[in-house]
């Protein structure tokens, strides 16, 4: 069963499909850090790095040799989505959106018409839903009921699939084989209820790193915090956040960020998001969670590899799917198409 993998990032949707027995036959992504990390890391996956909108169909069908698709993923960007405009309407159209970010996710609808894959996911930020007062999600719904496909839309909690991190993400599942649409059903939950494991805690993922010296080539380089940051961190209670109201004055500033909020060893971790180069605070140490710590929480393998610098490949972490649940994922789907085949 095949793969295509549109605005790929670091891999972490085919990564899972992959793992799960599904050949990955494209992927697509226009950012050149990206694409050296696929290289190292896929160097067997063919890749596509311009603009997608020069990705033509007769180039598409040479790059995955004109073999039938079982499922497109991918996540458009939406950074620009609610830039938008003040307008507000029912009716509104996506393809005159004003930044040119919020045309990506035709170029995904293109493709699918292009390729016709048996199902479809499409993943996105919790934002997605109520961007632009919740027009825009109108606006896929209006070009994706153009498809003949049928669709559902689901918010769900990478946490209650086994992720230990609290990361509530959009995704969008279509087929064109008359099949209900459902969702994998939460193997997790926060107390351990109706069956499901209690949450995993994020501790388990990043305990033995704490002995682990600086290896740039492992992506766990600390950053490097001013004195006044370190301070501010040894006040930050484990699983708590800086108390803003109560600083001594030489530490205090205006306009404290996500970044200062420890984990708790006993829980999942904060939602996995670079920021501005820092992810949240180590449950012990007072500095940020390394690049690798992060990777670990977001259950990428430890043999991938980042590349770029750190900023560079904070983001591309803090951006991809889990590959635990993109594999869980994908096992929903493959029994559903095996049961398509017999």
């Amino acid at each position: 069963m095949r793969v295509v993998d549109l605005f790929c990032g670091a891999g972490g949707l085919h990564l899972g499909f992959k793992e799960a027995g599904f050949e990955i036959k494209l992927a697509v992504d226009n950012n050149p850090i990206v694409a050296k990390t696929h290289a190292y890391n896929f160097p067997e996956i063919p890749f596509f790095t311009d603009d997608i909108s020069e990705l033509t169909g007769f180039e598409l069908f040479n790059l995955i040799e004109g073999d039938e698709i079982d499922v497109l993923v991918g996540g458009p960007p939406c950074q620009g989505f609610s830039t938008i405009g003040k307008r507000v309407s029912s009716n509104i159209d996506i393809r005159t959106a004003k930044d040119s970010r919020n045309k990506l996710v035709l170029e995904y609808i293109r493709i699918l018409n292009q390729l016709k894959p048996k199902y479809f996911v499409i993943e996105n930020v919790k934002g997605l839903l109520t961007m632009d007062k919740g027009e825009f999600i109108k606006g896929v719904y209006k070009e994706l009921d153009k498809t003949g496909y049928n669709y559902d839309l689901k918010l769900l909690n990478m946490a209650d699939y086994g992720v230990p991190q609290l990361r509530e993400r959009v995704f969008i599942i279509g087929n064109r084989l008359g099949h209900e649409i459902n969702f994998p059903p939460p193997t997790h939950s926060e107390h351990g209820e109706n069956g499901t494991l209690q949450w995993e805690n994020c501790w388990d993922a990043i305990c033995d790193l704490v002995d682990i010296d600086e290896n740039r080539d492992f992506n766990h380089v600390p950053l490097k915090h001013t004195e006044k940051n370190i301070e501010r961190y040894k006040l930050i209670p484990e699983g708590g956040r800086l108390p803003e109201n109560d600083l001594p004055t030489e530490l205090y500033r205006k306009n404290f960020g996500n970044t200062y909020k420890r984990l708790s060893r006993n829980k999942p971790a904060l939602t996995m998001v670079p920021g501005n180069d820092a992810f949240p605070i180590h449950p012990t140490l007072h500095r940020s969670l390394t690049v690798r710590e992060a990777a670990r929480i977001q259950t990428f393998p430890d043999w991938m590899v980042f590349k770029g610098n750190r900023r560079q490949q904070g983001h591309q972490v803090g951006n991809a799917v889990p590959p635990l649940f993109s594999k869980i994922l994908a096992e929903h789907i493959m029994k559903k198409l095996l049961k398509e085949e017999t």
